[in-house]
């Protein structure tokens, strides 16, 4: 017998779907143990989540996820602390990026389907790590970076407020504001514990993925794989003003690895670290985190999640 745990975002996306997904899940009928939580503040997701699977560590549980890639990454992090070793989450996009969701190559619609997720199958990803010197830790699905592609996520969170705007248009109001104020990052890198380019910048930004897109709908990592073991790091080097312009139509594409071979460094590897005498601002999914010279490492198959049902309901 399964428990499940439904966290409801209402901030997530532009109207709050809260009673919606709560008639939904009602209407059901689950005959087996279930709760709903509604989140009220940042971070309240991860803190349901771990306490929540620490006092059922005999169980098996299935998290859902309700909300966007914000309210995953609160999850996951749950899921991680908890050190619970028979839980799946299962992702329900009603955010306004969603991101995540589209490395695991099923419409995003299926998703959205409780019953489809119900009856669905369970699947082992991996999981990126961000460790600092003090110890501090933070995990994420999808993708980790810094430098100019961190001062977008931060500016695309407080525009993503403005009325009538969506997670992709926030996003492209920040890349904007930032091409003027954010495109010159210093840092040295290490991969794989090996010195990595001969200088500390500037950068135009760095990642670690495990996923493909963030955002809200940029390929930025096309060659990246959940499963494989390793995380793909990416390394652009700063440019003009005008080069910039046309590199963001092919990052959206996913085309600046080929394309762009002049200023892109690219490699598949098992962890990365920044090194700066100043902390790194950390994008973590579109949360932003300082930390002290942080490694990036792939935990191989340490998450587990629930994929639709693929029959007809």
């Amino acid at each position: 017998m399964n428990r499940h745990l439904f966290i409801l975002n209402p901030a997530a996306g532009k109207k709050d779907r809260t009673e919606k997904l709560r008639a939904l899940i009602e209407k059901l009928r689950i005959n087996e143990p279930y709760d709903i939580f509604v989140t009220d503040s940042v971070g309240s997701a991860e803190i349901t989540t771990e306490n929540y699977l620490k006092n059922h560590l005999q169980e098996c549980v299935r998290v859902y996820s309700c909300g966007g890639d914000g309210t995953l990454y609160e999850v996951a992090n749950g899921v991680y602390r908890s050190t619970h070793t028979d839980c799946a989450i299962a992702i329900v996009p009603v955010g306004s990026g969603n991101d995540f969701v589209k490395s695991l190559d099923i419409p995003a619609e299926n998703f959205k389907s409780l019953r489809a997720l119900l009856k669905g199958t369970t699947v082992e990803v991996d999981l990126l790590l961000a460790r600092d010197e003090d110890g501090v830790e933070r995990v994420s699905l999808n993708i980790i970076s810094a430098g100019f592609d961190a001062a977008v996520a931060n500016g695309q969170k407080r525009f993503k407020k403005l009325p009538l705007v969506s997670g992709s248009m926030a996003y492209n109001i920040s890349l904007v504001k930032s091409v003027f104020t954010d495109t010159k990052n210093y840092f040295n890198l290490l991969v794989d514990g090996e010195p990595f380019g001969d200088s500390d910048g500037p950068y135009l930004f760095a990642i670690a993925a495990n996923g493909r897109y963030y955002g809200g709908g940029f390929k930025a990592s096309p060659y990246s794989d959940i499963s494989d073991g390793k995380l793909d790091f990416i390394r652009i080097n700063t440019v003009s003003k005008l080069k910039l312009l046309s590199l963001v139509g092919k990052f959206r594409e996913g085309r600046h690895i080929d394309e762009y071979k002049d200023i892109t460094s690219y490699t598949s590897c098992e962890s990365m670290q920044f090194v700066s005498e100043s902390l790194i601002d950390l994008n973590l999914d579109g949360e932003i985190f300082p930390m002290k010279n942080p490694t990036i490492s792939v935990l191989p198959k340490a998450i587990t999640l629930l994929l639709p049902s693929m029959t007809e309901e």
